[in-house]
C-alpha cells in the first residue's frame, strides 16, 4: 500500500505548525527509513510505502503530542490537511459545492492519495452521507479518524453548521468495510 507525498507534507508540517517545540523530538523518535523521508525534500508526487512513510509518523505525532488519544490527535491531523488542501481556488469551490457533492468528490480525492483503495459514498440526503471503505490496505484506527476529521473539515469550510461524524464498521477492527456516518445541519 502506498501514499502520496502530499499526506507525509501535511503530517510533517502538522507538527512543525501546532507543537514546533516538539518537532525535533518527533523526527528523532522515526525509525530510521521513516526519518530518512522527514529530513528530506519530500516529493508531493511521489508514492511512499503506508506503514513507513505515513502510519508509523502518525502515531507518534499522537503519542508524542495527544498522549496516545487517537480520535483527538489523528482529527487534529485530517483538519490541518483539510485546511492545508482546500485553500485558495478550493475554498470558492467549497462554498458553491453541495455538502453530498463536496463527500462525493472527497472520496474520490482519497482514492487518488492512496493506492489501492477504493472508497465511495454509499447513501446521502440533505443532511447525511456515509462514506464507505472497502479496501485500504493496512488502514489502522488512527488513519480512519484522520480521514473523518479532513471531511469534517471541509464540510465546516463549506459552511455546513454543526458537522460531525460517527462510525460504523471498521476495517481497523476488522470488519469488512468501514462506515464513517457524517452529518451537519
Amino acid at each position: 500500500m502506498n501514499v502520496k507525498g502530499t499526506a507525509l507534507t501535511t503530517t510533517r508540517d502538522f507538527v512543525k505548525t501546532n507543537f514546533p517545540e516538539k518537532f525535533n523530538e518527533f523526527i528523532e523518535s522515526l525509525p530510521p527509513v521513516t526519518k530518512s523521508y522527514y529530513t528530506s525534500t519530500l516529493d508531493a508526487t511521489k508514492w511512499y510505502p503506508l506503514k513507513e512513510g505515513y502510519l508509523i509518523p502518525i502515531k507518534m505525532v499522537i503519542d508524542l503530542c495527544f498522549k496516545g488519544d487517537i480520535p483527538k490527535g489523528a482529527d487534529a491531523i485530517g483538519r490541518f490537511s483539510a485546511d492545508v488542501a482546500l485553500k485558495g481556488f478550493y475554498k470558492v469551490f467549497l462554498l458553491i459545492a453541495s455538502p453530498g457533492f463536496m463527500i462525493k468528490r472527497a472520496s474520490k480525492i482519497f482514492s487518488t492519495f492512496y493506492d489501492p483503495s477504493e472508497i465511495n459514498v454509499i447513501e446521502q440526503d440533505s443532511n447525511h452521507a456515509t462514506l464507505r471503505i472497502i479496501q485500504f490496505d493496512e488502514i489502522d484506527s488512527a488513519l480512519e479518524y484522520r480521514i473523518a476529521g479532513w471531511i469534517v473539515r471541509a464540510l465546516e469550510l463549506a459552511n455546513c453548521r454543526e458537522p460531525h461524524y460517527e462510525f460504523g464498521k471498521r476495517l481497523s477492527k476488522g470488519d469488512e468495510f468501514t462506515d464513517i456516518r457524517f452529518g451537519w445541519s
